[in-house]
């Protein structure tokens, strides 16, 4: 999975540029998703209904499914990011779209403004890689017109790189971050371990190993 943030002020333009984006991509056979960081408390849930209910009286999620939806609502945690979200909720897409998340140092960005005033405004993230404007003007970044679309779309191909680490592991719901040199030493152990059973193929591409806390481990 590859990721961008989408960042500018409000209304320049940054969801109808992620339309177009998810529909270019569409285009090419590619599976987008798209991760939104709001500014202030959005309320999918309307009181008195059954799922707000069940939140107020102390659930840490519901979820709701009809035929072809699937409605999570999760209580946040103190220290969950954005990046642990696309890692968790996101994996199986292959180009995430991030709405805002300007202080998000995880992702790289592309600024939206409307004109040359606009980018004056604004101070650039040091993760910024490309500039979208509605009318052009000299720019130090990759430059993209709001109707470069497909030429943007070529861009971000060729400079993004996936998101996912070689190893991820999570304890108790939190991803804890490892750095290069763990996660070589994760995968060179486990897969030396796998390798000895019966059943698994010559060269496995994923491993997923889940260890949970069994009755003779818990405290008396």
């Amino acid at each position: 999975m590859r990721a961008v943030a989408i960042v500018g002020a409000s209304d320049t333009g940054k969801t109808t540029l992620i339309t177009a984006l998810i529909e270019e991509f569409k285009k090419r056979g590619l599976k987008c998703g798209v991760l939104k960081k709001a500014s202030h408390e959005i309320e999918l849930d309307s009181e008195g209904k059954d799922s707000w209910r069940l939140m107020e009286a102390g659930a840490s999620s519901t979820a709701v499914m009809t035929e072809d939806r699937l409605f999570l609502i999760k209580r946040k945690t103190a220290s969950e990011t954005l990046l642990e979200v696309a890692l968790d909720k996101f994996s199986e897409v292959d180009l995430l779209l991030v709405e805002g998340g300007k202080r998000e140092s995880a992702f790289k960005k592309i600024l939206r403004v409307q004109n040359a005033d606009d980018h004056n405004l604004i101070s650039p993230p040091e993760e910024l890689i490309a500039i979208v404007s509605d009318e052009p003007f000299d720019s130090p970044y990759p430059f993209f017109l709001a109707t470069e679309v497909a030429k943007l779309s070529d861009f971000l191909l060729t400079v993004l790189e996936p998101l996912e680490p070689l190893v991820k592991v999570k304890v108790d719901g939190q991803v804890i971050p490892l750095n290069p040199f763990v996660q070589g030493l994760f995968d060179e152990t486990i897969r030396g371990m796998v390798r000895a059973l019966k059943g698994v193929p010559e060269k496995p591409s994923e491993i997923i190993i889940q260890v949970r806390k069994g009755r003779k481990n818990e405290e008396k």
